[in-house]
Order: C-alpha cells, then structure tokens, then sequence
C-alpha cells in the first residue's frame, strides 16, 4: 500500500483505514481499539484524532493517528506479515518525519543565505569605494597598500592589522571627487555626521593636522564608508 503515512497538521500520520487494510483487520476493531486507548488515558488523546471518510456519497468514521498512537495500537498485532508492516511503517514515518524538519530548517538555511549574500553585497560595495579611494592618491606605496588590503578582503584573506601611524588619510577634497562635491561640501557632511573629534583630537573617522595657519581634518577609510551611507544629504 502506498503512502502509509502522510503529513496533516503538519505532522507525520497514519489513519485506521490504512491500519486495517495493512494489518488485515476489520475497520471497525481497529476504531474499536484506538477509541478504548484514547479513554484509557488522558495523555493518549492527541494520539488519535477523530475524523470522516466519504465512500459512494456516506460519510464513515476513521481516526487519524500520529506515530506513538500507531505504536500503542499495534503493539498488539503479531506474525511475521504483522512485523513486515510494523517495519514499513516505521519507515514511512521515519521519511515523513525527515521531510518535516528539512521543510522546517529550509527557512532557517535561507535566512543565513540572504544573510551572507547582504554580507558580500557590503563587502562589494566597500572594495568598489576604496578602489576609487586608492585610485585618487599620489602616494604609490599608500596606494599599494589599499589595493593589497581590498584583493585581501575580497579573496577572504584578513588583512594585516594596520598600525595607526600607517593607516590611511584623505582630505576634504580628494574625499569630495568620490562624491562628486568638493571639500566644502564633504566639511559639511562631516559636521552634520559629527564625525570630527574636538581640535587637536583624532577618533576612528580621522585626525587633526595643522595645515598652515588652519587646522585641518584628515578622513579615514571609516569616515567614507560613513559618509558613503548617508551621502544623500550632500547637497
């Protein structure tokens, strides 16, 4: 007999029809049966749930049954052919079981998918503006420097740690090419984001460095990544 077990309630049943046309009982022992061990005791009763077929146009009893009711049920019915079932059946919901949590993991697996892929897309979208970054600079060690950090970051690699005295800084205006402003507008950027430490302090978005007669403030590759995620308010 196929399909012994199927999936109702999203769990893994079998019904009475099956039951006895497998075993080779008459139906209405086995409703008998699973109806005696549903009133025997309270913790029995989800094992078995009422229910109806329809044959020629009546509707007749039948039970619906989960695993430990066909356990309890069955554990009465011996012989060789008896074994063979109770075998299959074990199979078939052993299967149907299976299939349950795969359905129920999947999301799970595809939540951690979008999640990796959000992760990639970032680390994308981070290499692309750092490329330009790098691109921009006059300084050709510095430049090396930046383009062997992203080839890492891309490839999984991690990347060395970079000590402070090494780590890069840009001004106002070559952070402005990337852009498309100028170095007024990127100070401003700045301000609004509150990325600039009170004068002569430094924090992770950049330093202070006296330019002349004038401060001046020097971004780091986090001050652009920032600017970069809010740069809808460049005007």
């Amino acid at each position: 007999m196929n399909n012994l077990v199927v999936l109702r309630d999203r769990q893994a049943v079998t019904d009475s029809l099956k039951v006895a046309e497998s075993f080779d009982k008459k139906h209405k022992h086995v409703l008998e049966t699973a109806r005696n061990l549903a009133a025997e005791n309270s913790a029995t009763k989800k094992m078995f749930v009422e229910s109806t077929y329809v044959n020629r146009g009546k509707e007749y009893p039948m039970i619906y049954m989960n695993r430990d009711g066909f356990t309890l049920l069955a554990m009465g019915f011996t012989g060789k052919k008896a074994l063979d079932f109770k075998l299959k059946y074990i199979q078939a919901f052993n299967k149907m079981e299976q299939q349950i949590r795969n359905q129920s993991e999947r999301p799970k697996l595809m939540q951690k998918e979008r999640i990796e892929i959000s992760r990639q897309n970032a680390e994308t979208r981070k290499a692309s503006l750092l490329y330009r970054v790098a691109k921009s600079m006059k300084d050709t060690r510095k430049q090396q420097e930046l383009l062997t950090q992203i080839a890492n970051n891309l490839i999984g690699e991690p990347a060395k740690e970079i000590k402070p005295e090494l780590k890069n800084f840009h001004t106002a205006n070559e952070v402005g090419k990337l852009f498309g402003t100028n170095g007024w507008g990127i100070e401003q950027m700045a301000q609004k984001l509150k990325l600039q430490a009170p004068v002569p302090e430094s924090n992770r978005f950049g330093k202070w460095i006296q330019n002349g007669d004038f401060p001046e403030w020097l971004y780091t590759d986090a001050a652009i990544q920032q600017i970069e995620q809010y740069s809808f308010l460049i005007r």
